[in-house]
């Protein structure tokens, strides 16, 4: 066995590995999404306003003082405040969010056990054996498992969200059978009420473009996000195979000139441009945006193309010392 070949097995382990812990991340990260819709839901303003919970009067002293008949006028208060049964489905909702958020951590941290493991193995087989184009391999390897995990997990998290909405006093005056009615409403819906609510990884992105029928702007992340990188990996393999490849003007052109075409780098900067502007929308409501993991492994696949771009232009021969 040489000395290369040793690389190519502890990378091809570390991808395997990699693609099976990114696959329980990925799953994490739904549960998650899935409990923050459920959450979503359950508190949105349509469901917290039309629920019959949300309006049963609050008893006590206040409300056995809000009754008062006198010279045919009624006087009416009434308080109305969360109910137990909407507190405890939130309650409910909010502990399996930060289950899923537990095992969102977990998950990445094994990733990131599995990462480091896997550059000692590199720094052992360099130091005892220096294997050829050892460097470029790795961060090819790495590359792969980062933009595996970068497609598949969120990477940005929005809400629109208001918390304890008082609504004050409503007063509502009807005139019934002669009866003067003076209707006075105290409202306030503690806890949260969502009037938006959205999380995406790039694939659910493309998924949503296309069903949306924004064929233009679908295709386009589907090219430069998913294409491109798919197409230069491919091709980088082929180069760490064949190095005399470099040479060769088709390869020089499309390959070693891919990310002068290609718009990852600008898709996540664009997505911190979408980022900080949701942050600082004044509109009333309370506005939150979360950056999500899938965001940091989209942009470390990102500088690792970069630098194994930057290695395969390198000469030949200086990369196979």
């Amino acid at each position: 066995m040489n000395k290369k070949s040793l690389v190519f097995i502890a990378s091809i382990l570390f991808i395997i590995s990699g693609f099976i812990l990114n696959s329980f991340l990925i799953q994490s990260s739904n549960s998650y999404k899935t409990a923050k819709e459920e959450l979503a839901d359950a508190l949105s303003y349509k469901n917290r306003f039309l629920d019959g919970e949300e309006w049963v009067p609050l008893e006590g002293e206040e409300n056995a003082k809000g009754f008062n008949y006198k010279d045919q006028k009624i006087d009416v208060n009434l308080f109305f405040g969360s109910s137990s049964v909407q507190k405890e489905r939130q309650d409910l909702l909010i502990k399996n969010i930060q289950e899923s958020e537990k095992s969102i951590q977990f998950q990445t941290l094994l990733i990131l056990g599995l990462i480091f493991l896997y550059s000692l193995i590199l720094a052992g087989l360099q130091f005892r054996y220096k294997p050829p184009s050892l460097l470029l391999i790795g961060l090819i390897s790495l590359s792969i498992v980062c933009l595996h995990a970068g497609l598949f997990t969120p990477m940005l998290e929005i809400a629109a969200i208001e918390r304890d909405l008082n609504l004050g006093d409503i007063p509502i005056e009807k005139e019934v059978f002669g009866i003067q009615v003076d209707l006075t409403v105290h409202k306030k819906f503690e806890g949260d009420i969502y009037f938006y609510y959205q999380s995406k990884s790039i694939a659910q992105l493309i998924q949503l473009l296309f069903q949306q029928g924004n064929l233009l702007v679908a295709f386009s992340i589907l090219i430069f996000s998913v294409v491109f990188p798919f197409i230069k990996t491919v091709l980088m393999i082929l180069f760490v195979f064949r190095p005399q490849i470099a040479q060769q003007k088709w390869f020089k052109n499309f390959v070693l000139n891919l990310s002068k075409w290609s718009m990852a780098d600008v898709f996540v900067v664009a997505i911190f441009l979408g980022f900080l502007a949701f942050k600082n929308l004044q509109v009333g409501i309370g506005t939150h945006s979360n950056v999500s993991i899938g965001l940091y492994f989209f942009f470390s696949y990102c500088m690792l193309s970069i630098l194994s771009s930057m290695l395969a232009k390198m000469p030949t021969e200086e990369l196979q010392v």
